[in-house]
């Protein structure tokens, strides 16, 4: 078995608990696990001491992280996943375990607190155009009914290569953040619009009941606190 860890590299040393903990596991796992970390900007020293890592163009926000991520690792289809932001709290490292489980269970696409369903509808006008413009030329055909649908946060997911690989990866907005007055990045709104159009392709792939959730609150569970773009509480 290969598990295969991708951390969007955006927080770096403000979580240093997360950092020490992937250290540990990575030492006491080597046969099995690989951390690999997808940054968006230069990570700290800390991260390119102790991990691989690349610095990819800051396009696309998570979904352009992983999916570059993706790209360059060119993993085996039976490889599974853990896809985190780096500003996660870790209660228990066992919902390594309980995702494996789950994935034996019948399960596609594994997220850490239950997430909102939300509404596509190819024909709907977002961001100023059809929705279906914002699809990927080579998944436009799925996009082809207006659907309820679960979603995941982005924060964390588990599955594997070869289900990425049957939806054809993720629907990436290829666009650059930009600061605020705050000086925060953000992409108005493509994050939420990235998130459902993933949950759009699991839905009409796979089917709802593949998603599965570690717990029924809404950003965290036993296992994973996930801190919303470094916002610890």
């Amino acid at each position: 078995m290969k598990i295969q860890f991708i951390i969007v590299g955006w927080h770096f040393d403000n979580f240093p608990e997360f950092i020490e903990g992937l250290i540990g596991l990575q030492e006491s796992n080597s046969d099995v696990i690989n951390i690999f970390w997808t940054c968006h900007k230069e990570p700290s020293q800390k991260v390119k001491d102790n991990f691989k890592y690349e610095v990819f163009p800051n396009l696309g926000l998570e979904d352009g992280a992983y999916q570059q991520a993706l790209d360059y690792l060119k993993l085996e289809d039976d490889t599974i996943l853990f896809l985190m932001h780096d500003d996660i709290v870790v209660k228990d490292w066992n919902f390594i375990n309980i995702c494996l489980e789950q994935l034996q269970q019948g399960a596609a696409f594994i997220g850490n607190g239950m997430n909102y369903p939300a509404f596509f509808d190819p024909n709907e006008v977002v961001r100023g155009k059809r929705a279906i413009e914002w699809v990927k030329e080579d998944t436009k055909e799925i996009f082809n009914s207006a659907e309820q649908v679960l979603t995941l946060r982005e924060s964390f997911i588990c599955s594997t290569v070869k289900h990425f690989n049957d939806i054809k990866g993720f629907e990436v907005i290829w666009e650059e953040p930009q600061p605020d007055a705050e000086g925060k990045y953000h992409i108005g709104g493509i994050g939420n619009l990235q998130q459902t159009m993933l949950g759009y392709k699991i839905h009409k792939i796979f089917g709802p009941q593949t998603v599965r959730y570690l717990s029924n609150t809404y950003q965290d569970s036993e296992y994973l606190y996930e801190c919303a773009r470094g916002n610890q509480q």
